[in-house]
């Protein structure tokens, strides 16, 4: 089983044109393309899994500089996603002592702090 990156892909380009121009490489066990959260339309990118590592190598090589509504593709392996912050890593939150704002006004003549005035 390999797993492919597919980048530069338009806006426009159905999931249809990209499993066209992979007729008879190997069998698409997955295919995810996401939706962009705010506009829902598809994002420049997709994953593509094939059934064999051949299949996928043989997918990458045809992908690359493949042009498909004017865009150059570009195909990889997909790389594991990398733990963050969600992952494994646990954030605590320590709390620190409130600190009273350092007074530096000027004491005056009767010894007191110079009170400003606000315009």
């Amino acid at each position: 089983m390999m797993k492919l990156f597919v980048s530069n892909i338009s806006y426009d380009t159905t999931e249809e044109q990209i499993r066209d121009a992979l007729e008879g490489v190997d069998e698409i066990t997955n295919f995810h393309r996401p939706n962009d959260r705010e506009t829902g339309k598809p994002r420049g990118f997709a994953f593509i899994t094939f059934e064999s590592q051949e299949g996928g190598e043989k997918a990458m090589e045809i992908l690359n500089n493949t042009k498909i509504d004017g865009r150059e593709l570009r195909a990889n392996e997909a790389e594991e996603r990398r733990s963050g912050p969600s992952e494994g890593t646990k954030w605590v939150s320590t709390s620190v002592p409130k600190q009273r704002p350092v007074d530096d006004r000027p004491i005056g003549k009767d010894g007191k702090r110079v009170r400003y005035k606000s315009i």
